[in-house]
């Protein structure tokens, strides 16, 4: 099979979404040392750039550091814990947009958009409106005077995106946000999409390549092109389902892998899809949750059990519990980003965001 056949069946493959912020900083800067990063009142990241970034090029993410709050000190234990197993069913629906305004103890992070600016972001670009608007909607619960941020990619290849450097790192990192298609989004245009980031800034939408196991892992969650239903793509040392030299160049794998029976990619039945989450619709909100765990850090894949999992309105579409995220203990999630790429054209139509939280435990849908 040729190397263009194999990206072709994959959908989401040869993803270089460096591009997505070329215009914030150089590709592949090494990092260096800086300044103290926003949080949720937290101390900032342990190196720093831009906003409390670390230096280098694309967009954010500080490298390691801090203690582990959700699982064990060597990771794939179990967080504080998943919280309320019933949350998306148990909650009502709320009354007031300003969901940050009461934080839970787990959560690292919030933003329901309701500041009125930018500030909490950590993008080199300052997000400007014409990509990321800040504006009035009713939101996922018909809220007046709601407020959302609203992704929009320029013509051709490029994308749109928020940066949020965590306060800490942590073994396991659940992150949840409400999503808005807008009408005339096209789910056939090939796309790279948002979730969570282990390691340095400068690996931020890195691709083509194998991480190491001490440098970097991610999972971002995304639309298929083929069936318009979300999946997580996902960098890690680990990684196999294309990989054209097993040693070196990859493309990220997909959970679940819907791309085959075993043919060629999706070799570990595990992997597999199990469940069927919703045909992705224009104009109507979906709740999505992801969770990261980088396991157990180790020098071979054997006995791995790193973790990954996501939700879309309460569903769960994971687990995968077998996966070989990390070697070094001091690898952890420590960055959000919250992103709309696209590799070629694309319609006008973007996306919309409300109601974000970043936490050590099962966060549930409002």
């Amino acid at each position: 099979m040729t190397t263009l056949t194999r990206r072709a069946i994959f959908a989401s493959a040869a993803w270089i979404a460096l591009a997505c912020e070329s215009n914030h900083a150089p590709e592949r800067a090494a990092p260096d040392a800086g300044g103290a990063g926003a949080s949720m009142g937290g101390a900032g990241t342990s190196a720093g750039g831009a906003g409390g970034a670390q230096g280098g090029s694309a967009q954010g993410g500080s490298a390691q550091g801090g203690s582990a709050q959700g699982g064990s000190a060597q990771g794939g234990g179990q967080p504080d814990d998943a919280g309320p197993p019933d949350a998306e069913t148990d909650a009502m629906a709320p009354t007031t947009p300003e969901e940050c305004a009461s934080p839970q103890d787990s959560w690292v992070f919030c933003s329901d958009f309701e500041s009125g600016n930018k500030d909490e972001w950590d993008d080199y670009d300052g997000n400007p409106d014409t990509t990321n608007l800040l504006m009035d909607d009713p939101g996922p619960f018909a809220l007046p005077s709601n407020q959302v941020m609203r992704l929009r990619v320029p013509p051709g290849r490029g994308g749109a995106d928020l940066v949020k450097l965590l306060p800490d790192a942590y073994d396991r990192l659940y992150a949840r946000w409400y999503v808005k298609y807008e009408p005339g989004f096209d789910f056939d245009a090939r796309n790279h999409g948002a979730g969570l980031h282990a390691g340095a800034r400068n690996y931020l939408g890195h691709s083509d390549t194998r991480p190491q196991g001490n440098d970097w892992y991610s999972a971002w969650l995304e639309y298929n092109t083929s069936h318009h239903r979300l999946q997580l793509y996902s960098y890690s040392v680990g990684m196999y389902q294309d990989c054209v030299d097993p040693n070196g160049q990859c493309w990220g794998d997909v959970f679940p892998c819907t791309a085959d029976e075993g043919q060629a990619f999706c070799e570990k039945p595990q992997h597999r899809e199990t469940v069927d989450g919703p045909t992705l619709q224009t104009d109507r909100w979906y709740c999505v949750e992801v969770m990261m765990d980088g396991g157990t850090p180790q020098s071979q894949a054997l006995d791995a059990n790193g973790q990954l999992d996501f939700w879309v309105d309460g569903q769960e579409i994971g687990p995968w519990t077998d996966l070989w995220l990390r070697t070094d203990p001091d690898l952890k999630p420590d960055l959000l980003w919250l992103s709309l790429f696209h590799h070629e054209e694309h319609s006008e139509a973007g996306l919309m965001l409300d109601h974000v939280v970043v936490s050590r435990q099962r966060i549930g849908c409002l």
